[in-house]
This record gives structure tokens, C-alpha cells and sequence, in this order.
């Protein structure tokens, strides 16, 4: 809960007339669970990072003019030694807003993504979370 207070604070700071995108990934697994991300676009590679129970990795950028926009992240972690993973788009400006799981905040849009043990949940535009993705288990 601390986490999402956080992330929705710090996207309200910003000022409105910048039109950033600020992008939050949280690891909602449970204790002694790290879940680890990458996350690139076509022009950034963000690289890997590990993310601890109630932490988050964060990112901003600004849309192109063309809505073109996608970042598209591989998240893991492990069950008991078995791999646990996605790879699939986590931003996407060519979706209607409705689809990208993001919330309006003063002059900028917030996107939580939390990975949760059934799966990846985007937050909406009432401030719940809804499933998007299951978890690929090998």
C-alpha cells in the first residue's frame, strides 16, 4: 500500500505543462521473493534490475507525437527453483487509453504495473488493479 501512496504522489508533482509518462513496476510477490526486470524500447534499453518485496523499479518518459511509444519488459522470479516469467508489452501509446493501464495525475500519466503470484496487474483509471497477464511457469 506504502508503495502505491508513493508512486501516486510522486505522479502528481509533476507540473502540467510537461506531459511526461511515469512508469512503475512493483513487486507485490511476497517476502524473499525478487523479481527481477528488464524493460526496453526501440531506443532505450533500460537494462536488468532486481526489485525486493514492496519495492519498484521507475522510469519517465515523454510520448512521441506519433504514439508509437512501447517499452515492452521480460519479468522473472523463481517458485521453489522452477523459472517464472512474462515478456510483454508494458506500455503501449497506440492502445486507447482504457487498455494502458495508466492514471491521469497533474500533467502526467501514472502506469503501476504489480506483479503478483497469478500474474502482472496494471492499475486503472479508478485506482484498482486488474489482471493482465499470467505467468509463464517452466
Amino acid at each position: 500500500m506504502l508503495v502505491l501512496v508513493v508512486s501516486l504522489w510522486s505522479c502528481s508533482t509533476v507540473s502540467s505543462l510537461m506531459s511526461k509518462i511515469h512508469m512503475y513496476i512493483q513487486n507485490g510477490l511476497g517476502p524473499n521473493n525478487t523479481l527481477t526486470v528488464h524493460c526496453k524500447s526501440k531506443d532505450n534499453d533500460l537494462g536488468e534490475h532486481s526489485v525486493d518485496f514492496h519495492q519498484n523499479i521507475s522510469w519517465s518518459f515523454t510520448e512521441n507525437p506519433f504514439y508509437t511509444t512501447l517499452f515492452w519488459c521480460r519479468i522473472w522470479w523463481y517458485d521453489h527453483h522452477r523459472l517464472v516469467w512474462v515478456h510483454n508489452d508494458m506500455f503501449d501509446s497506440s492502445k486507447p487509453d482504457q487498455d494502458m493501464g495508466c492514471m491521469d495525475g497533474e500533467g502526467a500519466a501514472c502506469c503501476i504495473r504489480r506483479a503478483q503470484w497469478d500474474g502482472v496487474y496494471f492499475v486503472q483509471w479508478d485506482g484498482k488493479f486488474k489482471k493482465i497477464y499470467n505467468w509463464i511457469r517452466e
